[in-house]
């Protein structure tokens, strides 16, 4: 007995060259790249094979998914995408369940009673039965279903947003065989391409555009929740919730007081420390709203002293906030679509750019600089020039602000933020001072800083002002976010007011006029 499973292979980074075939004077194919051509840099490539066991859980064999792996190789190419990870994670679970029904249709299989003319084949990726209710991209949506609503165990349940990321990538897995003009016996689904015609922009030469629209009837969707911890919101969305007065205090004590949270050490929960890396890096989230990959490409280019004077015997900064740019023309990341980093500015509390650059002057952030160049030398000498290439590469002349104790800039590792984040997030839950389990992402602190400076805004100006400065600050090319968190500044009630007490700490709008004026001047 063989027992496949369906395993995953990362290859970070990856240059990809293309191939040149030739027959040489002995008849055989010959594969070799051109001398000259850079590549095409992938930031980290996840591909999927098949793998055997026997009966002992010895490796037996090992098989790559061709078809998906043609697939993702094409979302990098074809699409410029830098990172596949979720993509297939969605193709593995796919495969993974095909597999499932290809052992249950094995146990059943009799080779006396088996009629190729009335029972079914067995189950495979690209061969479909004639009813929709037996193919297996259909049966992979309930089940998918099943995940999320019928689960008695909350943590068996998947979330709403993984099912419709993995349902779509399924489509999108057999939308691009189709275009590649692969026969299938049946369809997989019911598709159709749509030709729209629309109206070119002034940049565009034509006067009208077409474009063609992939549709389906594979959809999974879910009734939209409209409540978020009891109150009602029109306009919720889980990615943009800000975080409750209560549960940010206890994330910001946590950061700047105790720097310890629940950890599991060998299958055991023990109370450690959190580097102290990882909690400047969610203050700055939370404070400046950058996203979590803005944040850990941030260098020392960007750090400041911020200026200060002796009031009342006591040391007080010239100006309570200050601007800080990220993106291209500063040598740092931002979000942008296709390829490229847009630059943009947003705001930082003095307090915390002065915790930042104290922090650059240390002793710690030196001994990591110095690992930073070691490490950098180390991949040269290796031959590992594709990591520093693409936009969002290691620049090896950078000193980055957030170093791994191996001298790993942690923008390459974004992930371990969000490891250290839920860290923080279950600490909080386990205090047992929540009447709620607080829920989120590293992304809702961007969440909360944009909601509550609305809610400051609003206080001294209109709201086409105060969206007009909110999001040049989060760097949203068009309104229709930015409205989201307007919507919700408007309807969550004013006793929720995170600035309140969360900026006490920071002692930065304690003058709420003078910082609303300082805004409104430097943008």
């Amino acid at each position: 007995m063989v027992k496949f499973k369906v395993e995953l292979s990362t290859i970070s980074p990856y240059t990809y060259k293309r191939p040149l075939c030739s027959v040489d004077s002995n008849g055989e194919i010959q594969i070799t790249n051109k001398g000259n051509e850079k590549g095409t840099v992938i930031k980290k490539v996840t591909l999927l094979n098949l793998v055997g066991y026997d009966n002992k859980g010895e490796l037996i064999s090992i098989e790559p998914l061709g078809c998906v792996n043609k697939f993702l190789l094409s979302h990098h190419l074809d699409n410029f995408k830098l990172e596949s990870g979720q993509l297939s994670r969605a193709l593995g679970h796919y495969f993974t369940f095909i597999i499932a029904h290809q052992e249950a249709w094995d146990d059943e299989y009799d080779e006396d009673t088996f009629n190729e003319l009335y029972d079914e084949p067995r189950p495979q990726w690209n061969s479909f039965p004639k009813r929709k209710i037996d193919k297996l991209t259909y049966q992979y949506r309930e089940s998918l279903k099943d995940l999320v609503l019928n689960q008695e165990d909350e943590s068996d349940r998947m979330a709403r947003s993984t099912a419709k990321a993995y349902m779509s990538g399924v489509v999108n897995f057999y939308k691009f065989h189709l275009r590649q003009g692969f026969q299938f016996n049946n369809p997989p689904f019911e598709h159709e391409v749509v030709t729209l015609h629309f109206k070119a922009g002034g940049a565009n030469m034509n006067a009208y555009m077409r474009k063609d629209i992939h549709t389906t009837d594979l959809r999974l969707n879910f009734s939209k929740s409209s409540r978020n911890e009891g109150i009602a919101l029109n306009c919720y969305r889980r990615d943009l919730k800000p975080f409750l007065d209560q549960e940010w205090l206890l994330v910001q004590n946590i950061l700047t007081k105790t720097k310890r949270v629940i950890r599991n050490v060998h299958s055991e929960m023990k109370m450690q420390s959190i580097a102290n890396e990882y909690c400047l890096g969610f203050m700055i989230c939370r404070y400046t709203g950058m996203r979590r990959e803005e944040m850990a490409s941030l260098h020392l280019d960007q750090i400041v002293k911020p200026q200060s004077v002796i009031r009342d015997g006591k040391e007080q900064f010239v100006k309570p906030v200050l601007r800080i740019g990220i993106g291209g023309q500063y040598g740092s990341l931002t979000k942008t679509k296709g390829v490229g980093n847009k630059s943009r500015q947003t705001v930082i509390p003095s307090v915390l750019m002065n915790q930042l650059y104290e922090y650059t002057q240390s002793e710690r952030y030196k001994k990591r600089l110095a690992k930073f160049k070691a490490y950098c030398a180390k991949q040269i000498e290796l031959g590992n020039e594709a990591v520093f290439e693409g936009d969002d590469a290691i620049n090896p002349d950078k000193k980055y602000l957030f170093i791994s104790l191996n001298g790993v800039p942690l923008m390459s590792r974004p992930s371990d933020f969000t490891g250290r984040w839920v860290e923080v997030r279950n600490t909080v839950n386990k205090s047992g001072k929540l009447t709620h389990n607080m829920v989120g992402s590293i992304h809702n602190l961007r969440s909360t800083f944009a909601v509550n400076m609305f809610r400051i805004l609003l206080q001294k100006m209109s709201c086409d002002e105060a969206l007009s400065i909110v999001s040049s600050l989060l760097g949203h090319e068009n309104y229709k976010t930015t409205l989201e968190y307007l919507k919700i500044a408007e309807d969550v009630p004013n006793a929720d007011e995170i600035y309140e007490d969360a900026l006490d700490y920071l002692g930065v709008f304690d003058d709420i006029k003078n910082i609303v004026q300082t805004l409104a001047e430097e943008l």
